[in-house]
C-alpha cells in the first residue's frame, strides 16, 4: 500500500441493547473536562462544542496548534504542554495544577484523542486516580484488523476478539501495528477498571473521519486532484482491490456531538465500545464522482490501478464497513447524511484555498500533491492560478 504520512478486544464487554440513552442533570457551567489532544481534527471540533456549552476545559498536548486553533481555542482553555511519549511524570506543571492548586477538582470526563500506547492510558489513570467520573477513549476501527472476524457482514463491536493462537496474534500485530496499539489501549482501560476504584470508560471506534480542518488533508487532496486533474500527471485512479469496496466514514462534527452526549450519559453505557459511522457506505469511485458533481467539473475517467502499492487515502482499514446498531440503540446515534457532508466539506475546502488563516495548511496540501501526484510541479502552480487565481509567491512552495 502506498502511504503518506502528513501533519499527523475485549471479548464480552457488551451489554444487551435494551437500555435507552439517558442524560444526568447538571449545569454545563459547573462541568470541567480534561482533554488529551483537543487541538487536532476531531479534538478541535469537540473542544469548540465544549466551550460553546460553557464547560471549563483543560487541554494537554504537545503545543502544536493546527489550522486556526491557536486563535479559536488556545486563548479559551487551560493548556499544559506535555509529550505523553516522554511520560506525564515529566509534566510537573500539570501535576502541580491538579494536585496542589486544584486538590478538590473532579473531572466530569477525560476525553483522550492522543493515546496510542497502553502505558499512556495507564499513566493518565494513575495520575488522575480518584479524580475522574468517566474516561472517553477515541479508538479506531483498525482494531478489527488484528482480530478474528468470523463472518462477512458489517463489522460489529463483538468482532474485536484477538486470535487464540499466539503466533496468529503476532502475525496480526505485524500486519497492523496501529490497530494493535489502539486495541492494547482499550484492553488497558478494561484492566485498570477492574482494579479497586477503577474508572468507568467508553470507547468510540471510528472509521475514516471526514470533515473540515482535517490535518491529514486526505479529503482535500482528493478534492484538488479532481479540481486540478488537467494539471496533474497522475490520472485519477482507484486501487483494484477497492474498486467495489464500500467504505465506512464518520463526520467529525457528529463525533464531537456524541462525545458531549456521552459525558452526560447514564451508567448503562459504561465499559463498552461503540462503532460510529455514517449510514451510507460509498465506494471510493462513488466518492470521486460525487466530488465531480459538486465541483461541477467535466466527467473524469477513473482508472483502475492494479499495482500493489497503488496510491489511495481511503479506506484505511481492511475489515470493511461498520455496524452501528448498538450506537443507535444506546447513544441515539443519528449521523449527518452523506450528501449534506459532501456539500459542507467541499464548500469548506474550496473556501480554504483563499482564506489567509489557512495559508500554511494550503501550502502543505499543495506540496503533497506536487510530491506524490505529479512529475511536473510547475503544472500544479499553473492550475492554482487558473482555477483559484492563486499565485505561489516563492520557489519553496514548489518541490
Amino acid at each position: 500500500m502506498f502511504t503518506i504520512v502528513i501533519g499527523v478486544y475485549l471479548t464480552s464487554l457488551s451489554l444487551p441493547l435494551t437500555s435507552g440513552f439517558s442524560a444526568q442533570v447538571q449545569n454545563d457551567q459547573d462541568k470541567t473536562v480534561l482533554v488529551f489532544g483537543g487541538n487536532g481534527f476531531i479534538g478541535s471540533a469537540t473542544t469548540e462544542r465544549l466551550l460553546a456549552k460553557n464547560y471549563s476545559v483543560v487541554l494537554i498536548n504537545r503545543g502544536n496548534w493546527y489550522w486556526d486553533t491557536a486563535d479559536t481555542i488556545r486563548p479559551r482553555v487551560i493548556h499544559w504542554k506535555c509529550d505523553r511519549m516522554q511520560s506525564l511524570q515529566r509534566c510537573t506543571g500539570l501535576q502541580d495544577y491538579i494536585w496542589n492548586e486544584h486538590k478538590t477538582m473532579l473531572f466530569d470526563a477525560v476525553i483522550d484523542f492522543s493515546a496510542y500506547h497502553a502505558f499512556e492510558i495507564n499513566e493518565a489513570l494513575n495520575m488522575l486516580h480518584g479524580r475522574i467520573k468517566r474516561y472517553i477513549y477515541i479508538s479506531s476501527d483498525s482494531v478489527y484488523d488484528v482480530c478474528n472476524k468470523t463472518h462477512a457482514g458489517l463489522t460489529r463491536e463483538q468482532d474485536a476478539v484477538r486470535p487464540c493462537e499466539s503466533k496468529d496474534r503476532e502475525l496480526y500485530k505485524q500486519k497492523d501495528d496501529y490497530g494493535n496499539r489502539k486495541l492494547e489501549c482499550e484492553e488497558e482501560l478494561h484492566t485498570m477498571f477492574n482494579r479497586e476504584g477503577g474508572v468507568p470508560y467508553v470507547t468510540l471506534r471510528l472509521p475514516d473521519v471526514i470533515g473540515p480542518r482535517d490535518n491529514t488533508y486526505r479529503w482535500w487532496i482528493y478534492q484538488l486532484w479532481v479540481k486540478l486533474a488537467d494539471y496533474i500527471d497522475k490520472p485519477l485512479s482507484v486501487p483494484k482491490r477497492f474498486w467495489n469496496q464500500p467504505i465506512s466514514f464518520v463526520y467529525s462534527h457528529d463525533v464531537a456531538d456524541v462525545i458531549l452526549d456521552v459525558i452526560n450519559a447514564g451508567s448503562e453505557i459504561d465499559n463498552q465500545a461503540f462503532n460510529l459511522a455514517l449510514d451510507e457506505t460509498p465506494t471510493l469511485r462513488q466518492f470521486l464522482h460525487s466530488l465531480m458533481d459538486i465541483l461541477d467539473t467535466d466527467d473524469i475517467d477513473i482508472e483502475m490501478d492494479e499495482s500493489q502499492d497503488a496510491f489511495h487515502l481511503f479506506p484505511s482499514v481492511r475489515s470493511g464497513p461498520l455496524d452501528v446498531t448498538k450506537a443507535k440503540s444506546l447513544l441515539d446515534w443519528k449521523p449527518t447524511s452523506w450528501i449534506d457532508i459532501l456539500d459542507a466539506n467541499v464548500a469548506f475546502y474550496e473556501n480554504a484555498m483563499k482564506q489567509k488563516q489557512f495559508v500554511d495548511a494550503r501550502k502543505d496540501v499543495v506540496r503533497t500533491i506536487q510530491q506524490y501526484l505529479t512529475r511536473t510541479p510547475s503544472k500544479v502552480v499553473r492550475g492554482l492560478l487558473d482555477k483559484y487565481n492563486i499565485a505561489l509567491k516563492d520557489r519553496h512552495e514548489e518541490l
